[in-house]
């Protein structure tokens, strides 16, 4: 049998700048998985683990601020 090597690990940064140029329509995610030498499904996992993440983050925040949790943490001298 075989070893198959695993691909390199990206950075997460380039996975960022990979997923922003695919948000912003610069590139399709075929044409970035081309370019960068990745799958179109690690591509297409990256964007929809971005997504949720800023989807929890900006729930998290109105959340917070709905129920008064910024000003309750800040120091005294700052309300």
């Amino acid at each position: 049998m075989a070893i198959v090597p695993r691909p390199p690990q990206i950075a997460p940064a380039k996975e960022i700048r990979i997923v922003l140029s695919v948000l912003a329509g610069e590139v399709t995610i075929a044409e970035a998985a081309r370019k960068e030498g990745v799958s179109e499904v690690s591509i297409s996992k990256w964007r929809s683990e971005f997504l949720d993440a800023g989807k929890h983050a900006l729930t998290v925040s109105r959340s917070l601020l709905e129920a008064g949790g910024f000003r309750r943490q800040l120091h005294p001298r700052l309300r």
